[in-house]
């Protein structure tokens, strides 16, 4: 029996039903907690229940008689509590819940953990107005003895250009259709659903529902009632959130833009929505499409091993009809004179003649052009020159990135991305109290302050957290550079999920500060990053940097995925990095002795799995020290239940990460 809640002893009235329910809960580390009722309730079913004086959601899993477990009521040496109250009756399909508990089981939490991550508020709020069909009942009652009945479950990959890949899906999703069945775009973040709706929705705009955070509670209310309701097939454009609306009649679920960032959850509990996404297909033995026009690493082992197939061929060199050209700024800095920083020292200039010649182009030919700078700030590297100490955060020891700053004229400060610390720039080297402080790497900021400089009529606009912190506000930024003729976008990472057609002409400035990080998968992103800065461009794409011999760069630039592939499994099997192995990360903060601590009592309580424990500078927060144990593990041996059971068992100020982002 799992874990039970007190209140009045139940022997007297054994007409009463237990009910095991799934708290909503992210520090709960328990499975699932039993309560009665007076009702037998429905597993999928909504109810109030009070945890430590605290009210809380939670879904029935199952319900049984008290007369059935009499012997274990009168032997258990806590009372029962009575649920608070039914919300609503069963909203959650048994194959949903089933893709909850593998999926728990996958990332070492627990199945009431993960539910915030998968439900959405709006839904719980509103969960009285879905319900399952009758159809949905009579297949939870009968199990799954109707197995054989639906569909296969299938897995294919599509990695082809993204403009190839939506003429597929219009295809796909017209079939299915002619089949009567619904089909499910699961997308990494909302603006990715906004322009797939917008692609997909031309001659079946009636049957095209988009869930987003934009969509106001009223409109969102009657998107709901209607894909719940209506008897056509419907195509569903959602983050994996969504993927709990109680449809019985989906035959396809496509994970799309399968390589991109906002698939894994940045809160506890750290899980990845592709493998629910993938869980939850499998559960109801349905179609699952895996998209990108390049997908990840572990993804491509997998359709190489044969254990999913291709949906169709899949292509390993994308066509060369962008005009391309690297430029190496080794010989550009050589011939370049240096001009004073904010700092006092000197500094090279950031962009290239090639890369000026081509704004100036973009500007007379009245076209548009983006930019990619990789780091936020002026530059991401400050060296003393007499001494070599680099300038780090007083708090957590991490690099200080340089900006500018309006309050004086040429002033500016440190700042720390790890741990938010922030100082004057004015400040001697800590080492060696000399002034001679240098700034290296080449920050967004710099560049928007050389193009500024260089071509004063430009119309610049810009894309990253510091300048557009809301979505809103980047939505507005990105309309208007695609309305002014003539017009730059400057812009990081962020910038790529808002661009929504392509420009003409794209350039890489500043990135190659990112092979210096030392994580496994740094290569991989570097390679998407080029893909897709050179995917946006109809005429040209020029990119700069000190390592034009790199193979990665290489590959990228003439579009050659299979090669890229083939060098990157080589190195991760040399090494029994995914898709070899299972990673396995957590992670404790506290002050400097309780990290000290921690390590020698993670050491002790993983010593039969052989960790790797260390201090670890990437993880701590604010002035908290942070220890790291790192797990490895063959990957036909995970889940590994003995370990699984004491990584569930650690107490709640350890952080788990099954398969993690980094390792530092």
């Amino acid at each position: 029996m799992s874990n039970i809640e007190n209140m009045p002893n139940l022997c007297h009235n054994l007409y009463m039903f237990i009910v095991e329910c799934l708290p909503f809960s992210k520090v709960l580390n328990k499975d699932s907690l039993s309560y009665f009722s007076a009702q037998n309730l429905e597993p999928g079913s909504l109810i109030k229940i009070k945890v430590k004086n605290r009210s809380l959601n939670a879904i029935v899993i199952g319900s049984q008689e008290a007369a059935d477990i009499k012997a274990e009521i009168k032997s258990a040496d806590f009372q029962l509590k009575k649920i608070y109250s039914l919300v609503s009756k069963p909203f959650l399909q048994k194959e949903f819940l089933d893709a909850v508990k593998t999926t728990a089981e996958y990332f070492a939490t627990t199945e009431g953990n993960i539910l915030s991550h998968l439900i959405p508020s709006f839904i719980l709020e509103n969960s009285h107005a879905l319900s399952l069909t009758q159809e949905d009942k009579t297949n939870q009652a009968a199990g799954r003895d109707n197995v054989g009945e639906k569909t296969k479950n299938d897995v294919a990959v599509l990695q082809v250009p993204d403009e190839e890949r939506f003429i597929h899906y219009r295809s796909l999703i017209r079939e299915e259709f002619a089949k009567k069945k619904s089909v499910f775009l699961c997308l990494p973040q909302n603006e990715d659903v906004r322009q797939a709706k917008e692609k997909l929705e031309r001659g079946i705009e009636s049957f095209v529902y988009a869930f987003h955070k934009d969509v106001n509670s009223k409109e969102l209310k009657k998107i709901l009632q209607e894909v719940c309701s209506t008897t056509h097939p419907v195509l569903v454009v959602a983050t994996a959130r969504w993927l709990s609306l109680p449809r019985s009649d989906f035959g396809t679920i496509i994970i799309d833009k399968e390589n991109e960032n906002g698939w894994k959850t940045i809160s506890r509990p750290f899980i990845d929505l592709r493998f629910f996404a993938e869980s939850l297909a499998n559960k109801k033995h349905i179609r699952t499409i895996i998209g990108d026009s390049f997908l990840r690493t572990e993804t491509l082992n997998r359709y190489k091993q044969g254990e999913i197939a291709e949906f169709e061929s899949v292509k390993w060199r994308l066509p060369k009809d962008v005009a391309t050209e690297i430029i190496d700024l080794r010989k550009f800095t050589k011939k370049e004179k240096a001009r004073p920083t904010a700092l006092g020292g000197q500094e090279f200039k950031t962009l290239s003649p090639e890369i000026l010649e081509l704004m100036n182009e973009t500007i007379l030919k009245g076209s548009n052009m983006f930019v990619f700078a990789a780091r936020k700030g002026l530059s991401s590297v400050i060296v003393c020159r007499d001494c070599g100490e680099q300038v780090k955060c007083f708090n957590c020891s991490s690099p200080m990135v340089l900006y500018k700053t309006n309050r004086t004229a040429g002033g500016a400060i440190f700042k720390c991305h790890q741990c938010g610390e922030t100082r004057d720039a004015a400040e001697v080297c800590q080492n060696c109290r000399s002034w001679k402080l240098a700034a290296f790497g080449s920050g967004i900021d710099r560049v928007a302050d050389e193009i500024r400089k260089s071509i004063p009529n430009s119309n610049l606009f810009e894309i990253h957290r510091d300048i557009t912190s809301t979505s809103l506000g980047a939505l507005k930024t990105v309309k208007s550079f695609y309305e002014n003729r003539g017009s730059i976008l400057l812009g990081t990472e962020m910038a790529f999920s808002y661009l929504y057609k392509k420009v003409g002409s794209s350039a890489i400035v500043s990135f190659d500060s990112l092979f210096s990080i030392p994580d496994f998968r740094i290569r991989e992103k570097i390679f998407r990053l080029i893909l897709q800065t050179r995917n946006l461009a109809k005429e040209k794409f020029l990119i700069q940097t000190r390592n034009p011999e790199d193979s990665t760069i290489e590959f990228a630039v003439n579009g050659n995925l299979i090669e890229f592939y083939r060098r990157e499994m080589e190195d991760r099997q040399a090494l029994g990095y995914p898709p070899f192995g299972v990673f396995i990360k957590i992670t404790g903060r506290g002050t400097r002795l309780f990290a000290t601590k921690e390590t020698e009592n993670l050491k002790n309580i993983f010593k039969d799995y052989n960790p790797v424990v260390f201090n670890s500078v990437h993880e701590k927060k604010g002035e908290q020290s942070a220890v790291n144990a790192v797990i490895k593990l063959p990957k036909e041996k995970w889940p590994n239940f003995p370990l699984l059971s004491i990584l569930k068992s650690l107490p709640s100020h350890f952080e788990i990460k099954v398969d993690p982002d980094n390792l530092l």
